[in-house]
C-alpha cells in the first residue's frame, strides 16, 4: 500500500508546475535538528511577536537617542512575556526592523536585538519577514542567512522556495512538532510564509516592480505549488495532514471581511485595505493561489485542519475571528510587540500572542487550539478557543 501511495504521489507531483527549488521531499524534516515535542502534560506553547520595528531614526535620517531606547524597551516586552508564559517556541512574525532606516553595515545587528531575550532563555524559534524587513540596505535573504549563520542552534528558519526568479520575498517553510521524540508522524505542523515585498526601483523579480505595490502578497508562482506538494507528501507518507498553525506577516485579504465582526481583541487599525493582493488600493486577486492552498491545507472549507492563520502589520489589531467568508479558517492578529512603529489607542501596552496546543484537543474530530494575548504589564486578555464552536453563529 505504501508503494502504491508513493507511486500515486510521484505521478501527482510530476504534474505540478513546481518551482525549481522544490524537491519531492518532506522539507520540514531537518537533519541535525532536535525534534520539537510536547511536554509531559501534552502541551506545546507558542508565543508570536510582530512589528518590533527596531533601528528607527529621525525622519531626516539622523541618529536619534529614542531609537536605541525604544529597542531596549522592546527587549523588556519580550523578556516579560517569555518569563510569564514560558513557551516551547517563539515566532517572530515580521517587521523585526524598520529597514528603510538602517544602514547596510549594521542592519543585521538589529536581528541580534530582537532575538536576544529568546536566545538568553534557550528557546527555539522561527522568523517570517515583513514589508519593513526589505529595504535598500537589507533584504529577506540576508536576514535568513544571518540568522542561520549566527543562531543555528535554536533557529529553525530557512528558505524552501526562492529567491530568484520571483524576488527575495517569497520564502516559505514548515516545522513539525511531535507528541514524543520517538514518533514518526508529527502531532502538529507550524507553517511560515514571507509576504512578498518590493523595494521601489530595484527590479525585484521578472519585470519591473509595480510602482503602486502598496500592499504585498505571498508569491503566487512558487509558494502554492510548494504547499500542494508538501501536503500531498504528508498525506501519502503519514496518511494524514497534521493540524496547522500558519504565520505570515501581511494579513490575508479575508481578514478585511472579518474585521467588522464582534470578536475578542483590539480593533484599532482595521485592515482596509492593508491586506494581501492590493495594487494602488485596488484588489488584484494575486493572493488567491496562496489562499486556495491554505483552504486545501485546511481540508477544504469544512475541514478545520488550519487552527489559525496569524499576522501582524496592523499594530492596533489583536483579535481572532472566523466565518463562512474565511471558509471557517480562524484569522488572528498579533497586536504590537515592539516600541518601534506607530502606536494606536489600545496598542500602547505591548504584547505577544500565545497559542497553547494540547494533544487531546488536536486529536478531536475537529481540532482546537487555545489562544490569548500576553502583555508587558504581566496581564493576559482575549482568551478564546479556536475551533468549530468559536463564532459558530457566523459559520
Amino acid at each position: 500500500m505504501m508503494i502504491l501511495g508513493a507511486l500515486l504521489l510521484a505521478s501527482s507531483a510530476a504534474a505540478l508546475p513546481v518551482g525549481r527549488s522544490i524537491s519531492n521531499t518532506l522539507a520540514g524534516i531537518l537533519n541535525g535538528k532536535n525534534k520539537l515535542t510536547f511536554d509531559s502534560d501534552g502541551n506545546f506553547k507558542v508565543v508570536s511577536f510582530s512589528d518590533m520595528h527596531t533601528g528607527e531614526r529621525n525622519g531626516d535620517g539622523t541618529w536619534a537617542a529614542w531609537g536605541p531606547a525604544n529597542d531596549a524597551m522592546t527587549q523588556i516586552v519580550h523578556a516579560t512575556v517569555l518569563d510569564n508564559e514560558k513557551p516551547n517556541y517563539v515566532v517572530f512574525n515580521g517587521d523585526m526592523m524598520t529597514g528603510e532606516n538602517v544602514f547596510a553595515f549594521n542592519a543585521t545587528n538589529y536581528l541580534d536585538i530582537v532575538y536576544a531575550p529568546t536566545i538568553a532563555r534557550n528557546i527555539p524559534f522561527s522568523s517570517t519577514h515583513g514589508n519593513h524587513d526589505n529595504a535598500n540596505n537589507i533584504n529577506h535573504q540576508e536576514e535568513i542567512e544571518y540568522e542561520q549563520a549566527h543562531y543555528s542552534a535554536l533557529s529553525y528558519t530557512r528558505s524552501d522556495v526562492g529567491p530568484k526568479p520571483y524576488g527575495s520575498g517569497n520564502y516559505c517553510r514548515w516545522v513539525p512538532v511531535y507528541a514524543k521524540s520517538s514518533d514518526w508522524v508529527p502531532a502538529a505542523v507550524m507553517w511560515f510564509f514571507d509576504s512578498r515585498s518590493f523595494v521601489s526601483g530595484t527590479g525585484d523579480g521578472p519585470g519591473p516592480v509595480p510602482a503602486a505595490a502598496n500592499y504585498y502578497w505571498v508569491d503566487p508562482n512558487t509558494v502554492p505549488n510548494y504547499i500542494k506538494l508538501q501536503r500531498l507528501l504528508m498525506a501519502t507518507l503519514w496518511w494524514k495532514v497534521p493540524p496547522a498553525l500558519v504565520f505570515v506577516h501581511i494579513p490575508v485579504q479575508k481578514a478585511q471581511v472579518l474585521a467588522s465582526l464582534p470578536s475578542e481583541g483590539d480593533h484599532d487599525d482595521e485592515p482596509d485595505p492593508s491586506t494581501q493582493g492590493f495594487l494602488n488600493n485596488t484588489y488584484t486577486g494575486l493572493d488567491l493561489p496562496f489562499w486556495d492552498e491554505i483552504i486545501a491545507l485546511n481540508g477544504w472549507k469544512d475541514g478545520g485542519n488550519v487552527l489559525a492563520i496569524t499576522s501582524g502589520h496592523d499594530h492596533g489589531e489583536s483579535w481572532c475571528a472566523r466565518s463562512t467568508n474565511s471558509s471557517g479558517i480562524p484569522i488572528c492578529f498579533n497586536g504590537h510587540s515592539g516600541y518601534g512603529g506607530y502606536v494606536t489607542t489600545h496598542s500602547v501596552v505591548r504584547n505577544g500572542r500565545v497559542f497553547e496546543l494540547n494533544l487531546a484537543d488536536l486529536a478531536a474530530s475537529t481540532p482546537t487550539v487555545k489562544t490569548w494575548n500576553s502583555y508587558e504589564d504581566s496581564t493576559t486578555n482575549d482568551t478564546v478557543v479556536l475551533g468549530p464552536e468559536y463564532m459558530a453563529q457566523y459559520n
